[in-house]
């Protein structure tokens, strides 16, 4: 396929470093919905027919459409998907995030993506450390912190806090990952077994289910901080958690937040290697 210029339709910082990554590599890149920017390097600012006609690929954001609308961080008018616009991004190929929110357009899903959620998790487990120094008025050092799951994120995240001196337990089903658990030197738990926060002074929850619960929370101290990693609606009963008073919060989409440059370059690695593999086009960089 041909593949010289790439339009990167709406988004945040990580569209905005994407963009830069793909200049970098020698691609012509066009961005659309980011108007309240004057100028970007080599960064063409365009409107959004031109970045339709005239893009090879289309990149749209990682977060996905909102309804009908594109999310613009950095516009302040909105692009709102219509008939025409779903034509359009139809006859070419599109990546973004949660594709299953873009009706009527195939578009690669990043997010299913096994290498993009592995590099992801870097960033992911930087910003939640983030979080917590901002949210925790004690240090990561010598903290008891609970980490439950031990996928991607908390497989990362558990050997940071390990690192900052933190004492560390991790949570899971499994005896396999409970035998990794412990030889990073960090304790293990069976995630069944958690009935209690309360000996914890910080817990990260990287589960998409509902592992804290009414039970839990009623059974806990409410000073222990939760920060929640997992997917919308989260692992935590935040109306329970809101009402006792815990500090407990849905900490979603940190890469964008706390590491826009990494998480930026990681969409443009990840598209590129998608095109490699799909579309029969090498890699010029």
């Amino acid at each position: 396929m041909k593949l010289d210029t790439i339009a990167l339709i709406g988004g945040d910082k990580r569209q905005l470093f994407c963009a830069k990554a793909f200049s970098d590599y020698g691609f012509r890149v066009l961005l659309s919905g980011f108007d309240s920017l004057e100028s970007y390097g080599a960064l063409e600012l365009v409107d959004l027919d031109t970045a339709l006609n005239a893009g090879d690929i289309y990149i749209l954001p990682v977060t996905g459409v909102k309804g009908d609308i594109i999310p613009c961080n950095f516009s302040e008018k909105e692009i709102k998907i219509d008939d025409k616009l779903i034509k359009k991004l139809s006859e070419k190929p599109v990546f973004m995030g949660k594709a299953g929110s873009l009706k009527g357009v195939n578009a690669v899903d990043l997010l299913k993506r096994e290498d993009f959620a592995v590099q992801n998790a870097l960033p992911t487990a930087e910003g939640a450390v983030g979080v917590a120094v901002k949210s925790y008025e004690g240090t990561i050092f010598g903290a008891k912190i609970l980490v439950i799951g031990y996928g991607r994120i908390g497989k990362i995240l558990s050997k940071m806090l390990k690192a900052l001196n933190a004492d560390v337990t991790v949570a899971t089903r499994s005896s396999v990952n409970s035998a990794y658990i412990k030889s990073d030197g960090n304790k293990a738990v069976n995630t069944s077994e958690i009935k209690s926060i309360s000996d914890y002074d910080i817990v990260f929850n990287t589960a998409d289910a509902l592992v804290i619960d009414k039970n839990i929370l009623e059974n806990s101290d409410f000073d222990t901080l939760i920060i929640d990693l997992s997917s919308y609606p989260g692992g935590v009963d935040f109306d329970v958690a809101d009402r006792l008073g815990y500090t407990a919060f849905l900490a979603s989409a940190l890469p964008g937040k706390y590491s826009p440059l990494s998480a930026g370059k990681i969409i443009a690695d990840t598209v590129l290697t998608i095109i490699k593999e799909e579309y029969s086009w090498r890699k010029r960089i």
